[in-house]
């Protein structure tokens, strides 16, 4: 069954890196609801703990309502040219898998290198379309069979769902690699 998923969030920014709380949930959840979405990925900048412990708590106290797929946002250096840093959002799913998608390529370099364990690419970020290289980013997904995202890389509540992608969690499973393999 396919959702409305947006997979690059920044909610622990959204709320001012603090500590998630129920009010949090309640407010992150709505506004889930009101975007017409099923859930979001939380990919806030170098803190993965903070996205499980919210994840764990909407679980909690909305059961079954929407989906939150815990992970990070994380800087790379291609060996092959360290200039060229680029984002990838890692996304930690059951069963030990690490999905990785590029995040809006063009921006901080404008090479697009596709490394081991690139599994999708955003051609939408709400944020960052202004570099996007649309033409480009749909010629290099099919080039290494990555998935195609669009995202609203939503650092305050009312982002969150302004762009989405339709995914079978299913597929984003068979893509991903175990985490032992994700960052070789």
């Amino acid at each position: 069954m396919k959702l409305k998923l947006d997979l690059h969030t920044h909610i622990w920014e959204a709320f001012n890196f603090q500590a998630p709380d129920e009010s949090m949930a309640e407010k992150v959840v709505g506004q889930i609801k009101s975007a017409g979405i099923d859930g979001i990925a939380i990919t806030d900048h170098h803190n993965k703990d903070w996205s499980y412990q919210f994840r764990d708590l909407v679980e909690r106290l909305y059961p079954g309502e929407v989906t939150i797929i815990p992970g990070w946002e994380i800087e790379i250096r291609p060996p092959q040219n360290p200039f060229a840093e680029y984002q990838v959002a890692e996304l930690f799913l059951p069963g030990g898998r690490v999905f990785r998608s590029y995040c809006h390529p063009g921006y901080y370099s404008p090479e697009i290198i596709i490394e081991e364990n690139i599994h999708a690419i955003e051609i939408d970020n709400y944020i960052h379309n202004w570099h996007i290289r649309k033409q480009q980013v749909a010629e290099v997904a099919k080039a290494h069979d990555l998935l195609v995202l669009e995202v609203s890389d939503a650092h305050n509540l009312e982002n969150i769902g302004l762009r989405y992608t339709e995914v079978d969690l299913e597929e984003l499973y068979r893509r991903a690699t175990p985490a032992s393999s994700a960052n070789s």
